[in-house]
C-alpha cells in the first residue's frame, strides 16, 4: 500500500474510533433537538458520521440526514456506510461557512462539537440562518470552557456559552434553551 494511503487510512481509523466514543450522546442530542421520523436533519461537521448514523435511524421512515464535513475521505466513508446499512443519509463535502446546495431545507440543524473548529463562525451561523425555514431548530453542543478539560477540545479552543449566544443573536437567531450537558458539554437550541 502507498504510504500516503496508509497514513490516510490510519487517520480515518483514529477519527472513527474517537467519534464512536461520543455515540452515546446522539440520543440525548436528538431528543433535545426534537428529531423525529420524517424530518430532514442537517448534520454540520459530521466527521466520520458516528452521530449521523444514529440520527438516521431516528428520522426513518420518510426522513433524511444530510451530513456535511470538509474532509472528503470522511464523506466517502459516510456515504459508503450509509449505502451498506441502507440508511436515509447522504453526505456532502463542504462547510457551514460555504454551504453547498442542499437537496431539501432542514427541519433540524445539528452543530455538535463543530463550532470551535470553524474559521468564521459568524458567517457560518448567518448562512445557516438563511437556509433554515421558520419552523426549523438549530441545536448546538459545545465543550464548556468551565469544564475540567479531561475530555474533548482543549480548554483554549472552547467557546463560552455567552460568546455563542452573542454570535447567534448577531446572526438573527433566538435562543430557546440552554443547558449543561454530559462530558463537559453545554447545549443551546435556537430558532431562526
Amino acid at each position: 500500500m502507498n504510504p500516503a494511503m496508509q497514513a490516510d487510512d490510519t487517520r480515518l481509523t483514529r477519527l472513527i474510533t474517537r467519534q464512536a466514543q461520543k455515540r452515546h450522546l446522539a440520543a440525548l442530542w436528538a431528543a433535545a433537538a426534537g428529531i423525529a421520523p420524517g424530518m430532514i436533519v442537517l448534520d454540520i461537521g459530521a466527521g466520520s458520521g458516528a452521530l449521523s448514523f444514529e440520527y438516521a435511524a431516528l428520522v426513518a421512515p420518510g426522513g433524511r440526514i444530510i451530513a456535511i464535513d470538509p474532509d472528503a475521505e470522511c464523506i466517502a466513508h459516510i456515504n459508503e456506510q450509509a449505502t451498506n446499512r441502507a440508511l436515509p443519509l447522504h453526505a456532502i463535502t463542504g462547510t457551514a461557512e460555504a454551504l453547498p446546495p442542499l437537496p431539501a431545507p432542514p427541519d433540524r440543524v445539528m452543530l455538535t462539537d463543530a463550532l470551535h473548529h470553524m474559521n468564521d463562525p459568524t458567517t457560518a451561523l448567518r448562512r445557516l440562518h438563511a437556509i433554515m425555514p421558520p419552523h426549523a431548530i438549530l441545536f448546538i453542543a459545545e465543550y464548556d470552557p468551565a469544564g475540567a478539560g479531561a475530555m474533548g477540545a482543549k480548554l483554549s479552543r472552547r467557546t463560552a456559552p455567552a460568546t455563542v449566544a452573542a454570535l447567534l443573536a448577531a446572526a438573527g437567531f433566538t435562543i430557546q434553551a440552554q443547558a449543561a450537558a454530559p462530558d463537559e458539554h453545554y447545549t443551546i437550541t435556537a430558532i431562526p
